[in-house]
């Protein structure tokens, strides 16, 4: 007879093996789109910004409608669609490189198709946690944080070996992670809509009215909003030029640097697990907005390689707890009914600033230097905790999982 404990966890299991594979894909997307722009075209900072604000536009228009779907349709047959369209752009580029026809509008377009299949994915995925985890929000998110971005760094490291196994082999192997995320989705147990009722089916901007309705997570998603702009934005634009030009890096040494950055923020979640449920996650997001003044700071005053590597392993380890916090808190604040399209307005934060950002630090790079890219965030930093002390409810908000526990 199966032990019902084993039962109940292993649609959580599932769920991390899928959401980690599809991490895995994605994390290569993200090396992939940025290197083939930085070190193999040679595109300037401000041509690989636009192709940046480029990439993150269907999602601007595709993220609500993800969340709308989510809560409409069975989760689990909804994500094997996701799947297998995902596993398709990567398999359509090999093509074009191996015709010899790879261009910048080839992988604008690459990047476009991709991050849109993303944002209509990512509500429901979010919003399946909250269905199959075994243990409180907080920690079943600090889990499922950890297990992603571990699994994660092999899309990185594979994107290393890109100069040694070549681009066409290393799309292949895009492409295969989606779809063996896809088997892992199909093990799930079926996921019903969560809204059944013709009368009672959620409209595609319910998830805007019912944030602006709630202060604290209007609050919380605007400071995550204010803090994507440039401190998110330093790392996704500014990070490979200081590597390409600053410390004259190829593909294989950027890798290293993402993974590095991954090792803090993977080890800064192990750590928050041992303290979890946390009482008041807002105070800490807050303060670590402080500590992350001293991290930009230094990496600006370009420091030795040693001294690098370790400034990006704290930088790692600070943006890998507040942005668990962020993550964790809307699920612990919003209505299940709504969850999908709740959490489709934060990732929609993440979407609306990445375009503004990659022009500005884009630019901003072009007319002067990468590590300039470094300095907004430093101001941005301090005027997200001044705000969030004294303008928003986060610094009292009292955790829902820690008065359960």
């Amino acid at each position: 007879m199966l032990d019902p404990t084993r039962a109940n966890r292993a649609p959580y299991i599932w769920y991390l093996t899928s959401s980690s594979l599809w991490m895995a894909g994605m994390s290569l997307q993200g090396f992939l789109f940025t290197w083939l722009l930085v070190g193999i075209l040679e595109r300037p900072a401000d041509e690989a910004g636009f192709a940046r604000s480029l990439a993150e536009f269907p999602p601007l228009v595709m993220l609500l409608l993800g969340g709308l779907l989510g809560d409409r349709y069975n989760g689990r047959s909804y994500l094997s669609v996701m799947h297998i369209l995902m596993a398709l752009p990567p398999l359509l580029v090999c093509y074009v490189y191996l015709d010899d026809a790879l261009s910048y509008w080839w992988v604008v377009a690459f990047g476009m198709v991709m991050a849109g299949i993303q944002s209509l994915s990512d509500p429901a995925r979010q919003a399946m946690l909250s269905r199959v985890a075994t243990l409180d929000l907080q920690r079943s998110v600090t889990i499922m944080v950890i297990c992603t971005t571990l699994v994660g760094q092999f899309g990185v490291y594979l994107g290393g070996r890109l100069e040694s196994v070549g681009l066409a082999t290393v799309l292949v192997c895009q492409s295969a992670l989606f779809l063996a995320g896809l088997g892992a989705v199909r093990a799930l147990p079926s996921m019903p809509a969560t809204h059944t009722g013709s009368q009672e089916r959620p409209r595609i901007g319910e998830g805007l009215k019912i944030v602006w309705r709630s202060k604290l997570i209007r609050d919380l998603i605007t400071l995550n909003f204010i803090s994507s702009l440039f401190n998110a934005g330093a790392y996704i634009i500014g990070l490979p030029y200081i590597v390409r030009e600053v410390y004259q890096g190829d593909a294989a040494f950027y890798a290293m640097v993402m993974i590095v950055f991954s090792i803090g923020s993977i080890g800064s979640n192990v750590g928050l697990l041992y303290f979890m449920p946390l009482r008041f996650p807002g105070r800490l997001y807050l303060l670590l907005q402080l500590t992350r003044i001293g991290v930009l700071g230094l990496l600006w005053l370009k420091p030795p390689l040693w001294l690098f590597y370790l400034l990006m392993v704290a930088w790692g380890l600070n943006m890998g707890v507040t942005t668990t916090l962020v993550r964790s808190t809307v699920q612990e604040l919003a209505d299940a009914k709504y969850r999908s399209q709740i959490l489709s307005v934060l990732l929609l934060s993440f979407i609306v600033s990445s375009p503004i950002s990659s022009i500005l630090l884009g630019v901003l790079i072009a007319q002067s230097s990468p590590m300039t890219a470094l300095l907004p965030g430093i101001f941005i930093s301090l005027l997200i905790f001044v705000l969030g002390v004294m303008g928003s409810g986060l610094w009292n908000y009292r955790s829902i999982s820690a008065d359960q526990k």
